[in-house]
């Protein structure tokens, strides 16, 4: 692969990288990929991307000049004409196999090129934020805090100022599936939930075992340290009498009391639920 080709190429893969990056902070995409804390530093690396672009851009354009130069250049190149015509030919002679070497470079770069598309394949054109029920089985679903020493519990009532207790339309108060799994080692923070009606967003995995009347399953949010990659389960049980048609980890709400009753010997969270619907994904699928 000669120089300008690799200067095209390499001004097109940063051009592309650090478009594909700032379009991903601009519609708010990153948050489906990476904490937040994070996050400004992506945006940071895309600018720094666009920079280098117009760099290599530069030297693009400098070298086509300097060519253009050199074939005007007719004092300097017209003596060497016959030097550069026997050196070629004995080239010809001496190394026949100058193509091969040049195609195993060739190669190489191309593949060096693709490994750097097919991660943007993957997010414009797959699922590469999407989970399915086979993850949440492979990892578990995590109950006890003590696995998440990066979580953070949100206000309870007890915290927020009379009169600024968010609620929902419904008079309910939004509630994280973390909050729960704190309340449950926490005698004080768990006072705060008990006969409150709250809300609670999450994702349908149904129950197979420790189910014996079949009206429970578990609604799961995937918590994150740093990216999607070490996303892990968390989840709290939801009991709800009537029946349900909703898919494998589909969206649901929940509205309901919690409870924390001993359960194998354990504390543990309950949702009893007095209704749930499939409702769309949130703009934040993750929890942190």
């Amino acid at each position: 692969m000669n120089s300008s080709v690799r200067l095209i190429r390499d001004f097109c893969l940063l051009l592309l990288w650090g478009a594909f990056v700032l379009w991903m902070a601009l519609t708010h995409q990153l948050s489906t990929y990476l904490h937040p804390s994070l996050q400004p530093y992506t945006v940071a690396a895309g600018v720094l991307l666009f920079i280098l672009a117009l760099f290599s851009l530069r030297d693009l354009m400098a070298k086509k000049e300097g060519g253009a130069a050199c074939a005007h250049d007719h004092t300097c190149c017209h003596g060497h004409d016959h030097q550069v015509e026997a050196a070629a030919t004995d080239e010809d002679h001496h190394e026949p196999h100058h193509h091969g070497e040049a195609s195993a470079g060739f190669f190489p770069l191309t593949f060096k090129t693709l490994l750097l598309l097919i991660p943007l394949a993957i997010v414009l054109f797959g699922r590469g934020n999407h989970f399915t029920i086979s993850t949440v089985q492979n990892r578990g679903v995590v109950q006890d805090l003590n696995n998440l020493p990066a979580a953070k519990k949100g206000s309870t009532p007890a915290e927020v100022p009379p009169g600024k207790i968010p609620e929902t339309t419904s008079g309910s108060m939004p509630i994280q599936v973390i909050d729960l799994l704190y309340a449950v080692q926490m005698p004080t923070y768990r006072e705060d939930f008990e006969g409150k009606q709250v809300e609670l967003i999450g994702q349908f995995v149904p129950l197979s075992t420790g189910n014996p009347k079949g009206d429970r399953f578990q609604a799961i949010r995937l918590f994150i340290t740093c990216c999607a990659a070490d996303a892990k389960p968390v989840g709290v049980t939801v009991q709800y009498a009537k029946p349900l048609k909703v898919s494998e980890m589909g969206w649901v709400k929940i509205t309901g009391t919690p409870t924390f009753p001993m359960e194998g010997g354990r504390r543990t969270a309950v949702l009893i639920a007095n209704k749930v619907e499939e409702c769309p994904a949130p703009s934040e699928p993750f929890v942190y």
